[in-house]
């Protein structure tokens, strides 16, 4: 499986530089050296350094804006075995998406989306019953996880409702 690691958003300057939206919390993940995928195909991190709220890489294998105009819009991968092992208690935001979530045994929805880096803690984007509930990711809220039965059971919902 591949798991997204950034987007390229779009390019910086003229000699084939990127600039990258990360989707990993991984800071090693962008440095010098870094193999990803795109589109596939096995790419090399040149060089890269952060602007502005982004960073901006370049591809060892380009080196003209012409030949990186193409990828804007498009993702860079990595394989799923290349993944870190996690903590207790941590977890890849792409296992979150689609938990049930349960409290006292209810199910009231599931989990849309994970805003995180805007606020000091990860926020569950929940979907229940066609609305958007904003649920903070807290030791006080949520209670457990459960990926194996694909569900997470929370405390104090009807607080963010």
């Amino acid at each position: 499986m591949k798991i997204t690691v950034a987007e390229i958003l779009t390019t910086h300057g003229i000699k084939g530089n990127l600039k990258i939206k990360s989707y990993s919390d991984n800071e090693k993940r962008f440095e010098k050296g870094s193999k990803l995928l795109l589109d596939g195909n096995l790419v090399t991190i040149e060089s890269s350094f952060k602007h502005k709220g982004s960073i901006i890489i370049k591809l060892k294998e380009y080196n003209d804006i012409n030949e990186v105009e193409k990828f804007i819009g498009h993702e860079l991968t990595i394989e799923d075995k290349d993944l870190e092992k996690l903590n207790d208690g941590e977890y890849y935001l792409f296992d979150l998406i689609g938990l049930k979530v349960y409290e006292k045994n209810q199910e009231l929805g599931f989990i849309k989306d994970v805003i995180t880096g805007v606020y000091p803690n990860d926020i569950y984007v929940i979907e229940k019953d066609g609305k958007e509930i904003y649920f903070p990711a807290l030791n006080a809220t949520v209670k457990n996880v459960d990926l194996e039965n694909k569900k997470i059971e929370v405390e104090n919902f009807k607080d963010y409702e």
